[in-house]
């Protein structure tokens, strides 16, 4: 008899226990800015207006307060809003990975956003395919200022015991069926920024000036940062954890993105974009002080066409949807 009732209860919380969706694409995102739909795009919205259009958000457990989630039942495609930083990226997609409301079994993660890029392989409105992330913070950073010496080398040192979670390479089979399908997408770029990079890359040919899709490393540091010191470091770190594209891109969440993946065993499921929408040297004669010395948050800048993004940033979202599109869509379509 106490058998029969086990069984009975545990019948019944099956009846009770939602089904739960499932997913076929999860759209990582870092910010927006304004509206979900219908003003100046960022990271987003373009995605929305494609994949989610009209969703509402959904409440999902254990979400950071300035994250979102939309999903399309129809569709099967979810679109997270994580906010900036590897705090933010990490807890909201380890909040939405942890959901009993959805199947994640066959899910990809396409991960979305803008970047600063590398000078001596990326310019403005590129698109990188990331083929390995490293943490540009963890480790040891030293003060160039404090030791100007000749046989210094660079001012960043690793720390081996950070090794589980400070890089992660990506699915190489995937990246490479990805890129074979993204590789000739047309971009688009702007007077001015073929113009800026020009004047101050001079060394540079007229077509590296024209955006094209790439392979490469990205950075992901909790900092906006410039200058030859960060660049050598960066350069430094991607060489240092053996990744098979040089570094190219510096973004602010892509190791967090990563690093919840792989919790969840999704990792080899993971395809990272990112498009450039400014470069990790001063252009201009710019100084730090110039450049982000008054109080604004970065969505002014974005929409403010500063020397920081130029004009390039909305003709580089679109440059980063038309190239992400093409992998959702055959994610979509039964083609990974």
């Amino acid at each position: 008899m106490f058998s029969l009732i086990l069984c009975a209860a545990g019948f019944s919380a099956s009846l009770d226990a939602p089904e739960k969706s499932s997913l076929r694409a999860i759209i990582v995102s870092k910010f927006e800015i304004g509206e979900m739909s219908g003003d100046f795009p960022g990271e987003a919205q373009l995605f929305y207006e494609r994949y989610c259009p009209g969703c509402e958000e959904a409440e999902i457990p254990h979400m950071p307060p300035n994250a979102h989630f939309y999903v399309n039942d129809e569709s099967d495609v979810g679109i997270l809003v994580t906010g900036s930083g590897k705090t933010a990226a990490g807890l909201s997609l380890m909040a939405v990975l942890s959901s009993d409301l959805y199947d994640f079994s066959d899910a990809y993660i396409v991960s979305v956003g803008c970047a600063g890029g590398s000078v001596s392989s990326c310019t403005l409105g590129d698109v990188i395919l990331v083929t390995a992330v490293c943490d540009y913070d963890l480790g040891h950073h030293v003060d160039a200022h404090e030791k100007e010496r000749s046989d210094t080398r660079v001012m960043w040192f690793p720390d081996d015991s950070f090794a589980d979670y400070e890089y992660k390479l990506m699915n190489a089979e995937l990246c490479g069926k990805v890129y074979e399908m993204i590789k000739d997408c047309p971009l688009q770029t702007t007077e001015e920024a073929i113009t800026v990079m020009g004047r101050n890359f001079p060394d540079l040919g007229d077509e590296s000036l024209l955006p094209t899709v790439k392979k490469g490393t990205a950075l992901t540091g909790d900092n906006f940062w410039k200058g030859v010191y960060g660049h050598t470091t960066a350069g430094f770190i991607a060489d240092y954890y053996g990744c098979p594209d040089p570094y190219s891109a510096t973004e602010m969440e892509e190791i967090a993105v990563a690093n919840a993946a792989d919790c969840f065993d999704m990792l080899d499921r993971l395809i990272s974009l990112r498009v450039i929408v400014n470069m990790d040297l001063f252009l201009d004669d710019e100084t730090p002080e110039s450049t982000w010395g008054e109080y604004s948050n970065y969505n002014e800048k974005v929409e403010s066409e500063n020397t920081e993004t130029l004009d390039i940033f909305e003709p580089a979202m679109y440059n980063l949807f038309d190239t992400a599109s093409i992998v959702i869509d055959a994610i979509l379509n039964g083609g990974m």
